[in-house]
C-alpha cells in the first residue's frame, strides 16, 4: 500500500468511517496494534460468518479494512468476506513494523511473566479482572478487584499516572482489558498465563 493510501486509511480509522479488523492472533494484537482496531483473529472455520454477524450488529455506513502481517492470510480473509457479500475497502499486510515505519501510531502492551511481576510488584498496581467467585482461589496481594465487565464503568477509579498489570485466570480476558485501558492512555502490562501461572509458580497470594 502506498504511503498516501496508508495515511488515508489511518485517517479513516481515526475518524471512524472505516473499521480496521486486525486478523493476527490475539496475542500479537495485545502486544501492539493500531489504535481503534478490532481484534478479529482469522481462522478457516466460521470466521467470515462471525465477522458478518458482528458487522450487522454495528451502526451502518462503516467500511471494512483488514490488517495483517501475512499476504496470503490477508488475501484469504478478504476473499472469505467478499464471498459473503461483505466488501473490503482496503487491506494492509505489512504488520506493525511497516505501519510504525511510516510514523503511524501504535498501542503497545508488554507481556509480563509471573517472575518479572513478582520481582517488580512495587512498580505496578495489579488489576484482577476475574469474576468474584474466581478470587476465592487467591489474588495477588493488594490487587484491585474489577471484573472485566465492570471495567468501563469503574475506569474513573484508576490513577492515570500509575502502571497497571492486568491479571485474569489464563491471560485472555486480561489481554482484552489491557487493550481497553491502553487505548485510553493508561500504561499497562498483561500477565502472561494469568493466575494459573502465578499460583503454579508458588508466588504469594491473599485470600478473602
Amino acid at each position: 500500500m502506498a504511503v498516501e493510501s496508508l495515511n488515508m486509511l489511518w485517517k479513516q480509522v481515526e475518524e471512524g468511517s472505516v473499521v480496521l479488523l486486525d486478523i493476527r492472533p490475539q496475542g500479537a494484537f495485545t502486544e501492539a496494534h493500531v489504535p481503534g482496531a478490532v481484534s478479529a483473529p482469522y481462522s478457516r472455520m466460521g470466521w467470515a460468518p462471525a465477522v458478518r454477524r458482528w458487522l450487522n450488529s454495528q451502526p451502518g455506513g462503516v467500511a471494512v479494512a483488514l490488517f495483517g502481517d501475512n499476504r496470503v492470510l490477508v488475501e484469504t480473509a478478504k476473499k472469505a468476506l467478499e464471498q459473503l457479500d461483505v466488501p473490503v475497502a482496503a487491506t494492509f499486510e505489512g504488520g506493525v513494523a511497516a505501519w510504525q515505519a511510516e510514523g503511524l501510531p501504535l498501542v503497545r502492551i508488554p507481556n509480563l511473566t509471573a517472575d518479572e511481576l513478582v520481582k517488580n510488584l512495587q512498580h505496578w498496581k495489579v488489576i484482577d479482572v476475574r469474576e468474584p467467585y474466581e478470587w476465592r482461589s487467591g489474588t495477588i496481594p493488594n490487587a484491585l478487584k474489577i471484573p472485566l465487565g465492570e471495567l468501563p464503568h469503574r475506569i474513573h477509579e484508576l490513577d492515570p499516572k500509575a502502571r497497571y498489570a492486568i491479571v485474569c485466570a489464563s491471560g485472555n480476558r486480561s489481554q482484552a482489558a489491557a487493550a481497553f485501558l491502553a487505548e485510553r492512555g493508561f500504561e499497562v502490562g498483561n500477565l502472561a498465563g494469568g493466575m494459573s501461572v502465578w499460583l503454579g509458580s508458588g508466588h504469594p497470594i491473599e485470600r478473602g
